[in-house]
């Protein structure tokens, strides 16, 4: 699964330059977040929303209405962005760019394929990609999910998991896992068609 398969191609961007007021009316009206700065051709930041809140001054201030507005309506967009973001390949694997982000704190990364931004791609790009590959829900589905398996300590476990499943005559539609926060093994979670999830889980 690769990020050009579910990134948002052709983002909206914006310039240095641009007026932090007028980027924020423009995440406003397309009901987004992020906005990739770019200058030249070549992505030189991105702008976040928390980014613009954070710029906002503080209510606590003692300037006056009008010096407010003056000040925010002179604050351009390369002085709040998040300087020379990490970007992505539209090549790059889904797993790999979750990973980094998970690694570095990142909720989104400007999409470059030869110096030129084609796309943006976030958690929420991120989380259908993962519902994908995990597979949606449908009727009859039904999902079981098992503590403290130690895949890395008992070769198979998978496999023998799903034999034991499919020995009832239930297909196995899916198998995902990842590694606990706070303990050791994995938390394993599994698809199946089942209707009486009872004797499964049994």
């Amino acid at each position: 699964m690769k990020i050009k398969n579910w990134m948002t191609s052709n983002p909206i961007t914006v310039k240095p330059n641009t007026p932090v007021m007028e980027a924020s009316k423009l995440m406003k009206e397309h009901g987004i977040r992020r906005l990739p700065v770019v200058k030249g051709g070549k992505v030189v930041g991105i702008v976040t929303h928390r980014n613009l809140l954070e710029a906002s001054p503080s209510a606590a201030t003692t300037l006056s209405i009008h010096e407010l507005n003056y000040l925010i309506a002179k604050l351009e967009v390369g002085e709040v962005m998040q300087k020379n973001p990490i970007c992505v390949s539209p090549e790059d694997s889904v797993i790999e760019v979750m990973t980094m982000g998970r690694q570095k704190g990142i909720g989104a990364f400007p999409v470059v394929d030869n110096g030129r931004l084609v796309g943006i791609v976030t958690e929420t790009e991120i989380f259908r990609a993962m519902m994908h590959l995990f597979g949606g829900k449908e009727d009859g589905d039904g999902f079981l999910v098992l503590a403290n398996v130690r895949l890395r300590e008992r070769i198979g476990a998978m496999s023998r998991i799903a034999s034991i499943i499919e020995e009832l005559n239930v297909p196995v539609l899916a198998m995902f896992s990842l590694p606990h926060r706070r303990a050791e093994g994995n938390r394993l979670y599994v698809r199946v068609q089942a209707q009486k999830m009872d004797e499964v889980k049994k």
